[in-house]
């Protein structure tokens, strides 16, 4: 008889999750928020805010900046993960939900959006949807276009183009005219 005992499946380790694939977020300029930051606040301290207006206006572009600021900081921090399981977004600075687990089965629809005609990259928006069970409105969330990520999203949620103007290949996407292109 051999000394070595066999394991059971209870005693047998689990295999470790496989790691998903990581998209971070885009980069931002966040040049502006400073500006009006730093505008809103120079004017207390130069004296510019005698008058009411003008003190609102103060902090008019104090509050305008910061929240440019935060923004753009949330758009950096924000990351994408594709595991076998669920698409989940991660943003450290979103307090009120800083992950969220979409599953497969239950994003219905992907939408690529072309801003401006001769778009590059930085002009198209991905939408992806989410449908939360028992309600009838969408979640949705919005980032840059990112061809690797579209394309897995669509491969592991089994989208297809919504229409015959929508190319099958959504790494392929028109950029003469401003349009919008849905998978489903």
């Amino acid at each position: 008889m051999s000394d070595v005992a066999s394991a059971t499946p209870e005693q047998t380790p689990a295999a470790p999750a496989k790691p998903g694939i990581v998209f971070h977020g885009s980069s931002q300029n966040l040049v502006p928020g400073a500006a009006l930051l730093f505008g809103g606040i120079m004017a207390f301290s130069m004296g510019m805010t005698d008058v009411y207006f003008a003190e609102a206006m103060a902090w008019t572009f104090a509050a305008w900046g910061a929240m440019l600021i935060y923004g753009g900081l949330m758009d950096i921090n924000e990351t994408y993960e594709i595991t076998d399981e669920a698409l989940i977004i991660r943003n450290p600075l979103r307090f009120w939900t800083p992950r969220k687990t979409w599953a497969w089965d239950r994003i219905p629809r992907l939408d690529v959006v072309v801003k401006r005609r001769e778009a590059a990259d930085r002009d198209l928006m991905l939408q992806v949807y989410y449908s939360i069970q028992g309600e009838l409105a969408l979640e949705r969330a919005d980032r840059a276009y990112d061809a690797a990520l579209a394309q897995l999203i669509q491969e592991r949620a089994g989208l297809k183009p919504g229409d015959k103007e929508t190319p099958k290949d959504i790494t392929r996407i028109p950029r003469a005219t401003k349009a919008g292109f849905t998978y489903k």
